[in-house]
């Protein structure tokens, strides 16, 4: 048998630790949220850890964390790390020399990125400090000690992709409360009943051009690709074309699948939930160019899933402007989207048979 050490939030309960709830996995592993249990009194000889040593700090593990995977270190045999950070980045790279398998939801596809001094640890917030001398109260800028082999050891595992939607807010509050009392199994009853069939594709009834209701997040140089995408649209006065502001959530989604278009820019991370709501729900996803990362599942193929755009926004109006003058080609991207979307989930079991088995399960 597997422990799993987790920390349980929304993330994980609905997303990350969804694949060790297949059906032929489950057995396999023990979950807990207590260091303590593991190191005196835990059995197994293998452990996971998920989603723990979380912080929007960039700086390195505090002194108990690193006395903790020390002594996590010398009591198990294989240790597998799952990095709860949203982003791509060198964050936590400082357990590697802790654990045995080092898992991202999403990596870079130059490696060379991970030794790069960024800023925050965080490639698309270093890209707007640098231009626009955007500064957060408490980040700076990272000078990693990352090694080729380091690099090389990062591997890709899942995203926030997998499982949990449409959302309902309440349902998974209430579901990581019953998960962090100890039963993960019963939280993730809370989870929603996936769509298999989104809205009609087409324009026809779709009588919201551009959904662009975006929410810009707390840290400066994280929030600030949204706020330049929202300043554009306020200039511009693009109302009749961009509908922006915040609403209900279920209000939020009868909106999606009524827009023909989804703008959904970084969030904390590059990959948001909106991304993959906009895609069950049938509209384009249009979104900043992804290319510098791979992920999975990857609804992020330029032209055929989504539609790229320049990360300060230069292109927005005009990319709009054509898919909404071009709705075969709209709606063939949205479909795409879709039905490879599907494909993709529907392959998550190999996925993990192929990373695991052989290697972790005997």
């Amino acid at each position: 048998m597997i422990t799993v050490l987790a920390y349980y939030d929304r993330i994980s309960v609905f997303h990350t630790i969804s694949p060790f709830f297949l059906n032929k996995y489950r057995p396999d592993f023990r979950f807990t949220q207590s260091i303590d249990f593991c190191l005196k009194r835990d059995k197994n000889k293998t452990l996971f850890m998920e989603r723990l040593f979380l912080s929007r700090d960039p700086r390195d593990l505090r002194q108990d964390e690193f006395d903790a995977l020390r002594r996590l270190r010398d009591k198990y045999e294989t240790i597998v790390f799952f990095n709860g950070q949203p982003e791509a980045g060198p964050n936590r790279l400082d357990v590697l020399p802790f654990v045995d398998r080092f898992f991202d939801k999403s990596v870079f596809s130059d490696l060379e990125n991970y030794r790069k001094p960024l800023y925050g640890k965080n490639l698309f917030a270093d890209y707007y400090h640098k231009k626009y001398r955007i500064t957060d109260e408490q980040t700076y800028l990272f000078k990693p000690s990352v090694s080729d082999a380091d690099a090389r050891r990062i591997e890709l595992s899942w995203n926030i992709g997998v499982d949990g939607y449409p959302r309902r807010d309440f349902p998974q509050r209430l579901g990581a409360v019953i998960a962090r009392a100890g039963f993960p199994d019963a939280g993730r009853l809370f989870k929603a009943r996936p769509l298999r069939k989104p809205a009609d594709f087409s324009g026809e009834n779709r009588k919201i051009a551009v959904h662009a209701r975006i929410d810009p997040v707390t840290c400066p140089s994280i929030a600030y690709q949204r706020r330049l995408f929202l300043q554009k649209i306020a200039e511009k006065q693009a109302k009749e074309t961009f509908l922006t502001g915040l609403t209900t959530q279920s209000h939020y989604y009868r909106e999606l699948s009524d827009a023909k278009i989804t703008l959904s820019p970084f969030g904390w991370g590059e990959v948001c939930h909106r991304d993959f709501e906009a895609v069950i729900y049938g509209s384009l996803l249009l979104k900043p160019d992804m290319s510098h990362i791979k992920t999975y599942p990857d609804i992020y193929i330029p032209y055929e899933t989504y539609v790229p755009l320049d990360w300060d926004g230069e292109d927005l109006f005009e990319k709009v402007d054509f898919y909404l003058s071009k709705e075969t080609e709209r709606q063939r991207i949205a479909q795409n989207a879709f039905e490879h979307y599907q494909k993709e989930l529907a392959g998550l079991e190999n996925r993990f048979a192929e990373l695991f088995e052989g290697r972790v399960f005997s």
